[in-house]
């Protein structure tokens, strides 16, 4: 509800620094006057005109919007001796050089009644943009300046960002050039255009970066592992096919990629080209034993079909399992790999298949693949020490299990930012120069009976009420600051009762002393009128809506919003903690009574955080249990026996314990996003088992199913692991956090399928009447 009603409301912010304020003030109103002319921007706030406001409050005003608790400093403003001080004070400075054009503002408000109402200010503004050293807002020493802008387009969609960036450029390009010597002067923009901006150059990088370095890794491992990269068109060509056909189908289905989504492309490139590598590796070894290429082929495509299909339908499972998140990045992410593996696997054994048998090359050169000797060894010495090796792996379990308790999930949404954001750092400048503060909290009052002003009085009288208790609140410390328009828009009840104190004051009384006085000190009293009228004369109560006083309401106009739907007001505050902004929230709808048809909200990112690590941990848990029953059925039905098909799943299990407590030790951080890694991590690591136990099936001898199989499963797994590492490399925390504990799971479960599996493969327990290794020799 807060995003739909003021997510748009975020203005564009530029912060223009420079060494000398003089060069500072000058660029800043020149690039002021060149945004004014631009089509994409609606306002430019750029000046402070103090006139108009004090014009605004001495006209009447000032008797609606001051507190009742500032009255005492009205009345000690109104004694005689106070006005006459105030006359002496006036002309005294008047008499000093330099002080020319101050007289108006003097004649305005000789008693300085505006002041105390400004103080009155300082506990629900806690930025000093009112505060300010002249007309612009500026820092004391005059060396930053702040132009606040309201593009005319807020979507903040590509195309907007596109135009409001090049109007910002071209204005910023004009100003330098009629102002000439500004190369001292920066220039910075934040608010969501400059957030939105930044993302799009990043991403455009990022994706492109991760994606060339996926694909580079995948044709390295790719060569290392066959020697020879004449064969690789032949392999990837399905594999760009079905990327480009599950990226349409995700267009059409989701109408738009993210973040999370378009790291799709290089995700997929490690795992898509696995069931290429199982086929093309079992190939070459049925070419080199029979010398004939369509049987060759149609040996490998017996001997594969079962286990390919199972270990693909294992991992689109997972991924097709994350598509259920409620977070839509990750849920795309989830669907559109899922989508890509149900298409690989047709996909493999078909386009491929066929290319394979129509590239004559392909046979002249084909060759037995090398034997993986070397971890084969280790495999026969596992099986060798079967139970040293298993309580080895309980142990180990176990320590995992100890440092994966210990685990939290940080759901901080400023960690997901991109590194190194300059758009940041000028957010980070402008909070400790002027003050802005970024609340965390937020109470949204509002009204849908927009043409009933009773109801809409009813929003500002709630908004009274909170603006109270989250005062008592800054007093207690549980609330370290505020922000609230409740100053700007007074209820009729309160206007009634600051008008019933306004007619008690000795206004007359005053009036007549300081009509007196500055007679007596030669100045012109009708130069004095406002003043003089404003003590003599009660002011009838106004609409607030629309009798927001000049010069501040851009100020107010990002906490109120009204149209056809409903008013809304919003007041931010910053809570000490998380922990106290939901206690607030509770004190806050449990204890306020409610003008008729008036609601309250009150939200905030802690809280917002506090839901999404909820969620996460409630959904990895699901997806987690989900995979698990899914695959154990799945297998099961396949071995139709129940130790064969626990074996098949306690590798994968036992390596997300290994993940989450190499994580815990090493100091990887878990984030909702980073977390889909552990249903991943079952989903593929099943893969190598069942790719291994039907070698080991079809050898009946560990050794020799570790020799044939291994060199296939290491550069599956090199693959799988440069996919998802080269997220490492992104620039969003997020994905390098993806990317990060995705290497270390793939490389668990490869290490435990090697390490520990042989261990499990006990020959009366898995071998069968028949198996997929005797029928592809039938």
């Amino acid at each position: 509800r807060f995003v739909d009603r003021f997510g748009t409301r975020d203005m564009v912010v530029a912060l223009v620094t420079a060494s000398d304020p003089v060069d500072a003030r000058r660029f800043a109103l020149e690039l002021a006057e060149e945004l004014e002319a631009s089509a994409e921007i609606l306002e430019v706030h750029a000046r402070m005109d103090p006139s108009v406001l004090l014009k605004d409050l001495m006209s009447g005003a000032l008797p609606r919007l001051l507190p009742l608790d500032r009255y005492e400093q009205i009345e000690e403003r109104l004694r005689p001796e106070t006005v006459r001080s105030a006359v002496g004070g006036i002309k005294r400075a008047l008499s000093v050089p330099g002080v020319a054009g101050v007289e108006s503002l003097m004649a305005r408000d000789p008693l300085g009644l505006s002041l105390i109402w400004s103080e009155s200010l300082s506990d629900t503004r806690p930025d000093r943009a009112l505060e300010t050293t002249g007309e612009l807002i500026q820092t004391m020493d005059g060396r930053r300046v702040l132009l606040l802008m309201q593009p005319a387009d807020s979507g903040y969609g590509l195309e907007t960002v596109d135009q409001l960036d090049e109007a910002l450029r071209k204005a910023e390009a004009m100003a330098r050039q009629r102002v000439g010597g500004s190369g001292q002067v920066t220039v910075g923009y934040t608010g969501a255009f400059a957030h939105a901006r930044e993302d799009a150059r990043l991403l455009q990088r990022d994706i492109r970066n991760y994606v060339i370095l996926a694909l580079i890794g995948v044709l390295a491992v790719f060569y290392i592992g066959y020697r020879d990269l004449r064969i690789l068109p032949f392999i990837t060509y399905h594999l760009a096919l079905t990327t480009l056909v599950a990226l349409a189908l995700g267009v059409l289905i989701f109408e738009r990629l993210n973040l999370m989504s378009l790291a799709f492309a290089a995700i997929f490139y490690g795992l898509g080209i696995d069931a290429a590598i199982h086929f093309y590796t079992r190939f070459l070894e049925e070419r080199a034993s029979c010398r004939d290429g369509p049987t060759a082929l149609a040996r490998t495509i017996t001997a594969l079909f079962w286990p390919s299909l199972l270990a693909t339908t294992t991992t689109a499972i997972a991924f097709g399992v994350i598509g259920l998140s409620t977070l839509q990045g990750v849920a795309q992410l989830g669907s559109l790999t899922a989508l890509g593996l149900v298409f690989n696997l047709p996909s493999t054994f078909g386009v491929m298949a066929a290319l394979l048998l129509w590239s004559d090359q392909t046979w002249a050169r084909s060759r037995t693949p090398t034997r993986a000797t070397r971890i084969a060894t280790l495999a026969a010495a596992v099986a060798r020490n079967r139970r040293v090796s298993l309580l080895g792996l309980a142990g180990l379990i176990g320590v995992f299990a100890i440092g994966a308790s210990r685990l939290s999930v940080d759901t901080d949404l400023f960690n997901l930012r991109p590194t190194d954001s300059h758009v940041r750092q000028v957010e980070d400048e402008i909070q400790r120069e002027f003050g802005f503060t970024d609340p965390h909290g937020s109470v949204l009052i509002e009204t849908e009976r927009v043409a009933d002003p009773a109801a809409a009085d009813g929003v500002l009288q709630l908004a009274e009420v909170v603006t109270e208790r989250l005062r008592e609140e800054i007093q207690t410390g549980a609330v370290l600051s505020m922000t609230s328009p409740v100053p700007f828009l007074p209820s009729q009840e309160t206007q009634r009762r600051r008008l019933e104190a306004w007619g008690a004051l000795s206004g007359e009384a005053a009036a007549a002393e300081l009509e007196e006085a500055l007679d007596e000190a030669g100045f012109r009293v009708e130069g004095f009128a406002a003043t003089l009228d404003l003590l003599r004369e009660v002011p009838v109560a106004a609409d607030s809506w629309s009798t927001i006083p000049p010069g501040v309401n851009f100020l107010v106009q990002r906490q109120i919003e009204i149209d056809e739907k409903a008013i809304s007001l919003l007041i931010s505050f910053t809570p000490r903690d998380t922990d106290q902004l939901g206690e607030i929230s509770a004190r806050l709808t449990r204890d306020l009574a409610l003008p008729a048809d008036v609601a309250i909200f009150v939200t905030g990112r802690p809280l917002m955080e506090a839901e999404l690590g909820r969620t996460a941990r409630w959904e990895i848990v699901t997806f987690v249990a989900l995979v698990l029953l899914f695959l154990g059925l799945l297998v099961g039905i396949r071995e139709r026996r129940f130790w064969p098909t626990v074996v098949v799943l306690v590798i994968p299990v036992a390596s997300v314990v290994a993940v989450l407590g190499i994580a815990a030790w090493v100091g990887i951080p878990l984030t909702p996003v980073s977390l889909v890694v552990l249903p991943l991590v079952i989903g593929i690591g099943l893969d190598d088992c069942l790719f291994l136990i039907e070698r080991y099936r079809e050898t009946g001898d560990v050794f020799e199913a570790v020799a044939r199989g291994g060199r296939a499963l290491s550069i599956t797994t090199a693959t799988t692991i440069i996919g998802f590492g080269a997220l490492a490399f992104s620039q969003y925390p997020a994905l390098e956090g993806l990317g990060t504990l995705a290497v270390v799971g793939l490389a668990v479960c490869f290490i435990a399928t090697i390490a520990w599996l042989p261990a499990l493969l006990l020959p009366r327990t898995l071998r069968r009447g028949s198996s997929i290794a005797g029928a592809s020799h039938d």
